[in-house]
Order: C-alpha cells, then structure tokens, then sequence
C-alpha cells in the first residue's frame, strides 16, 4: 500500500505530478511566511531570515524600523522612506492583507535593479514567497490551471489585495 501512495506523489519516477500543476514552479524554492505572522510584529523578522537569498538576487538591502505600541493597539513599520500601518484598534481586520503587501512592497524595493521579483503565493496562513523572473511568472500562469494558485504581486488594493481570484460569472 505504502508503494502506491509513493507512485502517487513521486514525480521522480514519472509516476505522479506535482497535484497543483505540473512543475510550473520548483516548489523547493518556495519560501514559508505565514501573513498572521508578518501582521502580529514579524516583519522584520522574516525579512532578516530572507536576505541570504536577496544577496542571491543583487537585492540592495533595506533598512526596515518596526513600532508596536502595546497601549493603543498598533503596529507600524517604516522602510525605504515610507511608513506601513499594518494594524490598530480602528482596523484590525485588514491587517493580514496589509502586512503581506507591506512586506512584499519592501522586498520587491530592494530587488529592483534585479531580473527577479519576490512573488506571492497563496494567502493567509499559508502565505509564501517564491523569487521568479518575469519569464519564469509568465510560465507559471500559463502553466497552472487555478488561479488561486497563481503567483501573485500584492496591492494595497481591496478587496482581494492583488490575489488572483476566479473571475465571477454573472448570475
């Protein structure tokens, strides 16, 4: 029985694919974030434990300063001369989206005299970044059935913040 599921989930030997879609993305790049993390003070966190692969992609380094103030509620970051509120009392619900675009922006800041991005994948908890060129992004679109498994840029736009959601069909 034990063989039959290694055949199933093995592409190795050819047997199986990825289930998502088809090695349109080398998933062993694909880099765990986590947006409730980034949203709860992880930010500069989890941009300190990405710069060994922003030096792989002549990423210029970011200097990133994080306030939480624990009285209000809040949680602000400032890099490359910008300021990110990410949360408050006033507007706790938001603050997942809007940590994955402030971390994604601050990135992609850095990354930009190199031919790669740092793309999202997926959302939420299960939030995570994988470094494509713009051949390699285009590919994958191409290559992958689901939309919501797109890599993705975030925007600071409501209500989906950039996530490639399935277009809706009119009732």
């Amino acid at each position: 029985m034990f063989e039959r599921f290694k055949h199933l989930f093995s592409s190795a030997d050819g047997g199986g694919a990825d289930p998502l879609d088809d090695d349109a993305l080398d998933y062993e790049e694909v880099i765990l974030l986590d947006a409730e993390d980034l949203a709860e003070g992880g930010i500069l966190e989890a941009y300190e434990q990405l710069h060994p692969q922003l030096r792989q992609y002549d990423a210029v380094p970011i200097d990133i300063a994080e306030e939480i103030d624990s009285d209000e509620p809040s949680y602000t970051v400032f890099a490359d001369g910008k300021r990110y509120d990410i949360w408050d009392k006033e507007d706790e619900d938001a603050a997942w989206a809007l940590a994955t675009v402030a971390f994604f922006e601050i990135v992609n800041a850095g990354l930009a005299g190199s031919d790669h991005r740092f793309y999202a994948l997926y959302g939420g908890n299960d939030l995570s970044g994988i470094f494509l060129t713009d051949e390699q992004f285009r590919s994958a679109r191409e290559g992958i059935a689901k939309r919501a498994h797109w890599p993705w840029i975030p925007t600071d736009q409501p209500p989906h913040y950039g996530f490639p959601v399935d277009e809706e069909t009119p009732d």
